[in-house]
């Protein structure tokens, strides 16, 4: 049971690291960013809004894939 909480948590931080990478790569190609100031965006928005920086990241996707 331990286990396979850990294993489950462990998949979790790994999606939500692939959505962060994701949207970083995404605001680097489209805005002229490098990585650290794609970082710092996401993370300075996530702390004015009371978000997670996974949440944010989720947020600049779905802006990038509407906007196509």
């Amino acid at each position: 049971q331990a286990m396979r909480q850990e294993l489950e948590k462990t998949r979790d931080q790994l999606s939500e690291r692939k959505l962060v990478e994701r949207a970083k790569g995404l605001l680097m190609k489209q805005r002229g960013f490098d990585e650290d100031e794609a970082y710092n965006a996401m993370r300075k928005m996530a702390m004015e809004r009371n978000q997670r920086l996974v949440q944010v990241a989720q947020n600049v996707i779905d802006i990038f894939e509407m906007l196509g």
